[in-house]
Order: structure tokens, then sequence, then C-alpha cells
């Protein structure tokens, strides 16, 4: 996976991440606060999460587990130099679709942003 991606996509996330979760939030029709106060809400018909999931899905399963792999890592679970474990780990792991799981994660731009440094900083990551 391309490091050019995983930072496009941690950019992405960091704007996913700065959303407040309300599923059930109901405009109102006369105040003109509506498109400010949505942009600022996610849940299932937020367009940045719609381009997240789908961005991650098109992804093979090796670049899928290697983006949790990449988030175990920022996470604190493994380090940089353990980056082969940590796929290994992500794979033997893998149980659910890795969208809904990365997206449900806490930090998910940071804790990438980290494993990402880390693991070209142990120069273990192909940037293929």
């Amino acid at each position: 996976m391309a490091e050019k991606s995983v930072r496009s996509l941690i950019m992405r996330a960091r704007a996913y991440d700065s959303k407040e979760q309300i599923d059930d939030f109901q405009s109102d029709p006369d105040s003109s606060e509506i498109d400010m106060v949505e942009s600022m809400l996610t849940g299932d018909r937020d367009p940045i999460r719609d381009e997240i999931k789908n961005w991650i899905d098109c992804l093979d399963e090796e670049s899928q587990v290697e983006l949790v792999a990449l988030y175990w890592i920022g996470r604190g679970d493994f380090d940089g130099n353990d980056f082969i474990a940590a796929v290994r780990e992500a794979q033997a792991r893998r149980s659910s679709p890795t969208a809904d799981y990365l997206l449900g994660a806490p930090m998910l731009g940071d804790f990438l942003e980290a494993g990402l440094d880390a693991v070209i900083e142990a120069d273990v990551f192909d940037d293929a």
C-alpha cells in the first residue's frame, strides 16, 4: 500500500473523527443553520463516512489487513518494528468487514498516522 494513499485516508479519517455521532438528529426546517449543523454530524448518511467505507472496501485483502495493523501500531498494541507480526495478527483475527471495524474505532486518523510514521521510521513499510 502506498504511503500517499494512507496519508490521504488519514486526512479523510480526521475529518470524520471530528464529527459528532448523532443518528437521530431532527433538523428544523425553519432554521437557517441546518446545513452547518448537519455538516458536523455523522451517522449512516455521512458522505465522508461513505467515502472512507467505499475506499477501504475497494482495497484488496492484504491492504485492508495492513491498515488494521497500522492502526494497532499507532494505538500502541505493537511497535513499528513489529509490522509483519501485526499484519499476521490482523489477518488471523479478521472476522468483520474492515471498513466497519476501522470506522468504529476511536481516533482513526491519529492512530493511522502514528502507525504509519512508526513503520516508516523502523524502515519496515513497503511503499508499493
